[in-house]
């Protein structure tokens, strides 16, 4: 068999080559080392040199005639050199190994085929008769081979890819460069500047047409964006990404939904195919073979005004196709994107799936900041705050980490009713019924140098508050330890005369609507009296035989009603509180509410679950009253007052009585006027369902941790995506909802308390 019209043999390489791998052909010629192409070039070159003209074959004259026709090939060396590389040494990497059975049968099929000397015989003895063509990938390689019956007129084309390391020797061999033998296009439309401009390296992917037609109305948008292999594990629900416009206007979206879709119709829903891929040991999936969607949700638009400042707008237009998407990486564009104020109340760190977003500013996590100035109506703090969240799940950590930021000295407001508009730091009052914020008093000790300059550098506030004091009710029987904390205790007592105008006070104990009745009338007419207005003159009083006809023969009171009040009035626990041997509350009034104090109020040490919702009650009502009143006293009306609340669904429960729908009704009221009046509601519960309706409304921003109770999560009436999320997060993660400060977003709060925390 002649190869006289082989005209020659083109290597052209497509894409860089890594390392080649082996492919053992069966002969001992493929068991040696391989050798460089310049290795090849030289021995090629020794070859010639020892051949005589008369040595050399016909087939390599028709080659040397070939290569004399190409352009750039001068001389018979680069005909031989082209050949050399054909060898036997490089005939693994031409061969199919694919198809290494096809290739054996085929040369069965030419048995006059002798390899010779020649280093031309030595290739083409992997030629055959028949017409095939071997498509082979093995890596980064390409080898392509194509052959014809050899007729005279027949020609052989082989295309096997090169390192990028031998595209010079390439160019040296086909004399062109190989950016004229591969020539791209740009599609139409496309910007060169644009795309060089863009960070593509950065991109997950891009937005495409190709699965939905972009839409956007002003009830949704659809926007969907393929992902890229490379880029699929670091997306998920609620990653922000922006997607530029060709002004520098950037769509700020957040991915709301993933889909994985095949690159190629393939049934993998069979029985065949579940066996071939269980039994595949967990083999991973090929990325290739699907495409990975994320469709966005758009929040806002991002754009510069005129002087240069950031802001937002609303998602007014969309992307253009085949436009990347990128993530987030400077924090002015997350705050600016979500509505986040630059500065305030610090909450936490913004995070996505319970990781922190990290960006490429200094610091890289994003802070989460409660607006706490007048730019935009009054400071959010007076349109209260709720925790919520189950046990164990760090409510107390996180409030003393937020109420401590209250208590900077530059932290200051403004009362409306003040007649000097003067602004004053805020008083805050804790009821503490596990004795567990009287170490605000405290530093933490095992705070870092790292940990103290990364909360100075987010403005961060920590360290103790020396102005915390424990106000400690005096109640017979109970003594307060005092073991938590350094910080003063003064003791106090209730004194019977606020049960005149809070006669739900003495009502905890339980009365129907008709025995509530009949005790404002008893205690009317006692406080119009001259004797001393303490709590057992009214018990004597009460038990006069006299006085029980007075009421009961004129038929002011039932008598059933009548001898139900002095039961209920005769409770022994109300003798352990009412005007005990201390300093009557009232007393101290300018010594609880001075501007940048904490006073707290411990109930742990005492036993009787309705002595401590009776001390709780007389705090609540005596700032209520004051707050409300215009003659109320001047230390409550006229200082700021954060009343934080544990365990608040004990006080604020939905009303089922009389006086019961009388304190709700009160501290709604209050709840309503707090911007004007300056009082702030910081309440804290495990059990949110329980808060009555008309305090609940007036709670504008919600920090919501785990909560596994579905009533609880269906109160809170946040967006069902987030409602999913609230039973699997972790401790300290947790979803602020805050209509007037922000989107909603998931945080996390700092891991180390800024306060003692034991």
């Amino acid at each position: 068999m002649k190869y006289e019209n082989v005209d020659i043999f083109t290597f052209n390489s497509c894409k860089p080559k890594k390392e080649q791998a082996s492919v053992d052909s069966g002969t001992e010629e493929n068991a040696g080392s391989k050798e460089s192409p310049a290795e090849l070039k030289n021995e090629s070159l020794a070859e010639l040199g020892n051949d005589s003209p008369d040595e050399i074959s016909p087939e390599n004259r028709n080659m040397s005639k070939t290569a004399n026709s190409i352009e750039d090939a001068p001389d018979l060396v680069t005909s031989n050199l082209v050949t050399s590389i054909l060898t036997s040494d490089t005939e693994e990497i031409l061969q199919p190994p694919l198809f290494e059975d096809m290739r054996k049968d085929c040369l069965e099929n030419v048995p006059d085929l002798t390899p010779t000397k020649s280093s031309i015989e030595s290739d083409i003895k992997s030629d055959i008769e028949s017409d095939l063509e071997f498509d082979i990938l093995s890596g980064h390689a390409e080898a392509i081979f194509k052959s014809s019956s050899l007729s005279t007129t027949a020609h052989v084309s082989k295309t096997a890819s090169l390192p990028l390391s031998d595209l010079s020797f390439e160019s040296e061999v086909l004399g062109s460069s190989g950016k004229k033998a591969f020539p791209f296009e740009g599609f139409a439309g496309c910007d060169d500047n644009l795309l060089k401009a863009a960070p593509v390296s950065e991109a997950f992917g891009i937005v495409t047409t190709g699965i939905e037609p972009l839409e956007l109305t002003p009830s949704g948008a659809v926007i969907t964006g393929y992902i890229t292999s490379a880029r699929r594990s670091e997306i998920r629900l609620g990653t922000y990404v922006v997607v530029p416009y060709e002004n520098r206007e950037k769509l700020f979206a957040r991915v709301g939904k993933l889909q994985y879709r095949q690159e190629f119709m393939v049934d993998d829903a069979t029985e065949i195919h579940s066996r071939r891929m269980l039994s595949a040991g967990g083999n991973p999936v090929n990325e290739d073979d699907y495409k990975f969607l994320a469709c966005l949700d758009p929040l806002c638009i991002l754009y510069r005004k005129a002087d240069g400042k950031l802001t937002r707008r609303m998602a007014d237009r969309i992307p253009h196709p085949n436009t990347p998407i990128l993530p987030v990486t400077d924090r002015l564009e997350v705050q600016t994107g979500l509505n986040i104020p630059e500065e305030g109340i610090f909450l936490g760190h913004l995070s996505v799936g319970g990781e922190l977003l990290k960006t490429n500013s200094e610091p890289e996590t994003v802070a989460y900041y409660l607006r706490n100035d007048y730019s935009m109506g009054d400071p959010l703090i007076f349109r209260h705050m709720l925790i919520c969240g189950s046990t164990g799940t760090g409510k107390t950590f996180l409030s003393k980490n937020i109420l401590r930021q209250f208590l900077r000295e530059d932290n200051r407001y403004r009362l409306r009713s003040s007649p000097d508009k003067a602004r004053k730091n805020p008083c805050l009052v804790i009821m503490d019924p596990q004795d567990e914020y009287s170490q605000l008093f405290e530093d933490n000790e095992t705070l870092t140098d790292g940990d103290k300059f990364r909360f100075e550098s987010e403005n961060v506030t920590y360290g103790r508050v020396l102005s915390t004091r424990a106000f400690v009710a005096k109640v017979d029987g109970q003594r307060y330890p005092g073991d938590k904390s350094r910080a003063e205790q003064i003791e106090f007592t209730i004194p019977f005369s606020l049960v005149e105008h809070n006669s739900w006070l003495i009502a905890a104990a339980g009365m129907s609507e008709l025995q509530y009745i009949g005790l404002e009338v008893l205690l009317g007419d006692f406080f119009k009296s001259s004797v001393p207005h303490t709590y057992q003159n009214f018990v004597n009083h009460i038990d006069n035989e006299g006085t029980r006809s007075y009421y009961v023969d004129s038929g002011k009171l039932h008598e059933s009603s009548y001898d139900g009040i002095v039961r209920r009035v005769r409770n022994p626990f109300f003798s352990k509180v009412f005007d005990r041997d201390a300093t009557s509350i009232i007393d101290l009034v300018d010594k609880i509410f001075k501007p940048g104090q904490i006073s707290v109020f411990p109930t742990e040490y005492i036993s009787a679950p309705r002595i401590r919702d009776l001390i709780v009650l007389t705090i609540m009502s005596l700032i209520v009253d004051n707050k409300l009143n215009t003659t109320g006293k001047e230390a409550i009306k006229e200082t700021p007052i954060i009343l934080a609340l544990d365990e608040a669904h004990r006080y604020l429960s939905n009303a089922n009585g009389e006086h019961s729908r009388l304190i709700i009704s009160r501290f709604a009221d209050a709840a309503r006027q707090g911007r004007k009046e300056g009082l702030g509601l910081f309440l804290i519960t495990q059990d949110p369902q329980d808060i009555d309706d008309t305090v609940f409304k007036q709670i504008n921003t919600k920090l919501i941790l785990n909560l596994n109770n579905d009533a609880a999560i269906t109160s809170l009436k946040v967006p069902k995506e987030y409602e999913r999320r609230i039973p699997y997060l972790k401790k300290g993660q947790m979803i602020i909802h805050s209509p007037d400060n922000s989107d909603i977003v998931e945080i996390i709060g700092l891991s180390n308390c800024v306060v003692r925390h034991r």
